[in-house]
């Protein structure tokens, strides 16, 4: 699920720490065993633990040998009482109870029929939608007329609350704005928000879609190229964002990086002023944004209009603005109400990024269509979390796997046990931790699921089966037709197999593979809209999978299936990784690199795991000119990193090498530094930095630290 910034886990000094449910099977996290290698290891709840006593159990074999033996002289002797087909039918039975896929099929039927039903009640809701074709502010005005006056949303920080027609009418002052500009924005304009989680952001691309104005969700910890690049791909008119991020992008802009030609809007206690640059001069204009009637609404804006798009780094590193229409909204947020049982009486305690489809869509898209409401803090913050959702009353948040390590790491409050969430839900919570996290807070139920923002299918755990965030069914290949997903076999380098007729080759239960799921263009629900960037959308399809001619979503992402079906996150493929809920470009580190290749013979970026921790710690191997000073150079890596970087980008550790081995090709080979990690035991003598948050700069690993960030006693990474 972008970044937040995470006060935590026991100090304040800690800065670190954002889909989607569309066709709906299940799945979540995974831990590697050191002897298996492709083998999560997965704690059971008490639901799931008979599962592995039931089919180990020798005795229980032998007693259902002779029970089996028994039962066909029963078998023989009602044949004479009944008839042959009643016989055959009790013997099938029989024998169907002593293969073991059979006992695996018939205990996971439960779980896939409340699976098969999810999935129907949603394709129903969404092909009568289709047939309506009514744009998504439709929806909520309707909700707008039944409850004008309860609570809509409020601001944990500042105390700012509006009621769902005052945030309708609020809504209206954006569109009227814009729609009633000098500049002359029509419907199909992109305008770029750069904005923190609030009301307004979620005002202003909500007000602006009611007159077809396509909305850019930029990431706010972006900086200089980076953040020019995703404001550049989306061809926008304007940029919309408010004074304290205003600096972010006049930096970028005084180092030549933005078209000066953009216009700029700063948000401000309610009023928008207009900044525009004319030869190196900068013109400033106040509006004020009063208009709260409906705005006129076009003619072709309706169900299948594009809505906005939302950012994502993909499988290549380079960041993608992924195209996301009313349909697409309305579909992820009712598999997510449906899913999760949400209702309009529900209060959501929102603290991820709302730039990112987790909030910003499941949370928020629950007011837009429910009628539920949203308490709103513009960063999370871990001594705070508990408080907040006592003092508001929240019944619902949402989390990646850095959330709830943090707040396991919080010292004992009341608040904690008081509460009243019953269901927070995301991706990324490691087993090791699940069953703790739940007895500790109280949670009723966990809602882990799997999926991309510009994914065409994903999946969701239904069961709350303890490290799974999804799955597929055991039968797979008779229910393809319902469940789009396909699970296809890869090298040890992540590249796809294929078999002698040059087709893709399925998994079965016990292997890994990558996640992909069906394209049909013609069918609304299983279209691929891909990016802005047309080639970029090329890149993750998959051509002739199955058979000649037919197109699957290629997602990126390495997931394990087991012998009951169900699915956890493995891996992440390609030149990306994975940390704090985010995903890494390597490339964008290694670009920054380039700029100090006077002191570089070599690098190599890559992910390496932290015991305990969801996804992949950056990691830099480097080969340096003969002379270089180690401790200066990095130095200077810190001052590039925190000027440039996100802080979730910012590689962990450095390892400094003699040199670094190649392919054939002269491609880097980062599977043995993967390996070695951080271990200062493995890693030949080479001089090891850490990244420590605390005081911004690398510090030089010793044993003790590495002993203590393997512990978890050490966190400020």
């Amino acid at each position: 699920m972008g970044e937040c910034q995470i006060e935590g886990p026991c100090t304040s000094q800690n800065n670190v720490v954002s889909n989607t449910i569309k066709h709906m099977t299940v799945s979540g996290t995974y831990s590697e065993s050191k002897n298996s290698p492709n083998k999560p290891i997965i704690t059971s709840t008490s639901s799931n633990k008979h599962f592995s006593s039931f089919f180990k159990n020798c005795d229980f074999c032998d007693f259902l040998f002779e029970l089996s033996i028994f039962c066909i002289f029963v078998g023989i002797f009602l044949a004479e009482l009944l008839s042959w087909k009643a016989a055959l039918f009790i013997y099938l039975i029989i024998r169907l109870s002593s293969n073991d896929l059979a006992r695996r099929i018939f205990v996971t039927i439960p779980r896939d029929l409340r699976g098969v039903l999810l999935v129907i009640r949603i394709k129903f809701e969404m092909r009568l939608r289709l047939r309506q074709n009514k744009p998504l502010h439709e929806y909520f005005d309707k909700i707008v007329e039944q409850m004008p006056n309860k609570e809509c949303l409020v601001e944990v920080e500042s105390g700012r609350k509006m009621t769902f027609l005052e945030f309708d009418q609020h809504s209206n002052k954006f569109a009227n704005f814009f729609q009633n500009c000098h500049i002359g924005f029509e419907s199909g304009d992109v305008i770029s928000l750069f904005m923190e989680n609030g009301i307004d952001f979620f005002a202003s691309w909500f007000g602006l879609s009611k007159i077809g104005i396509i909305t850019a969700w930029i990431n706010t910890n972006l900086k200089l190229e980076p953040l020019a690049h995703s404001i550049k791909v989306a061809n926008c008119k304007a940029i919309l964002t408010t004074r304290t991020l205003f600096p972010v992008l006049e930096n970028a802009l005084k180092k030549g990086l933005l078209p000066s030609d953009l216009t700029y809007f700063v948000l401000e206690r309610g009023l928008l002023f207009e900044y525009k640059w004319v030869r190196n001069e900068c013109f400033i204009r106040e509006h004020r944004m009063e208009e709260i009637e409906k705005p006129k609404i076009p003619s072709n804006l309706n169900f299948q209009s594009i809505l906005c798009y939302i950012y994502t780094s993909g499988t290549t590193g380079i960041p993608k603005a992924a195209v996301i229409r009313h349909f697409r909204y309305f579909m992820m947020t009712c598999s997510c109400g449906k899913a999760f049982c949400i209702k309009p009486t529900d209060r959501f305690y929102i603290t991820l990024p709302m730039y990112h489809s987790s909030a910003g869509i499941l949370a928020t898209g629950q007011v837009l269509t429910k009628g539920a409401s949203a308490c709103i803090r513009s960063k999370f913050s871990a001594s705070n979390f508990w408080l907040d959702c006592k003092r508001f009353d929240c019944t619902i948040s949402q989390y990646i796997g850095e959330i709830c390590r943090y707040l396991l790491l919080q010292p004992y409050i009341p608040e904690e046990r008081t509460h009243k969430i019953r269901l927070m839900f995301g991706n990324g919570l490691r087993p090791q931790i699940w069953e703790q996290f739940i007895a500790r807070f109280g949670i009723e139920r966990i809602g882990e699921f799997y999926g991309s923002t510009e994914g065409n299918s994903n999946i969701i755990n239904v069961d709350n089966h303890v490290g799974a965030c999804g799955f597929m069914p055991l039968y797979m290949t008779f229910v393809s037709g319902l469940y789009p997903l396909r699970l296809l076999r890869v090298d040890e380098n992540g590249q796809l197999l294929r078999d002698e007729n040059g087709f893709c080759i399925r998994c079965k239960p016990g292997e890994s593979g990558e996640i992909g799921a069906a394209v049909h263009p013609n069918k609304p629900l299983l279209r691929f809209e891909g990016y802005v960037d047309r080639s970029a959308s090329k890149s993750k399809l998959i051509e002739n999978c199955d058979r000649k001619g037919d197109t699957v979503f290629a997602s990126g992402d390495i997931l394990y299936w087991d012998k009951f079906g169900y699915l956890y996150f493995k891996d992440r493929r390609g030149d990306t990784y994975r940390w704090k809920g985010e995903n890494v470009s390597t490339t964008e580190v290694e670009g920054l690199l380039h700029s100090e290749h006077q002191y570089i013979v070599d690098t190599s970026v890559y992910g390496v795991e932290v015991p305990g921790r969801e996804g992949r710690a950056g990691m830099i191997a480097i080969v340096l000119q003969d002379g270089t000073n180690v401790e200066e150079f990095t130095n200077k890596l810190a001052v590039i990193f925190t000027e440039q970087l996100a802080s979730y980008a910012i590689p962990v550790f450095l390892r400094f090498c003699d040199g670094i081995e190649k392919t054939g090709t002269f491609k880097l080979k980062k599977g043995q530094l993967q390996n070695e990690g951080f271990d200062l035991d493995k890693c030949c003598g080479n001089r090891l930095f850490y990244w420590d948050i605390s005081f911004q700069k690398y510090k030089e690993l010793s044993k003790e630290i590495q002993k203590d960030i393997e512990s978890g006693k050490f966190s400020s990474i």
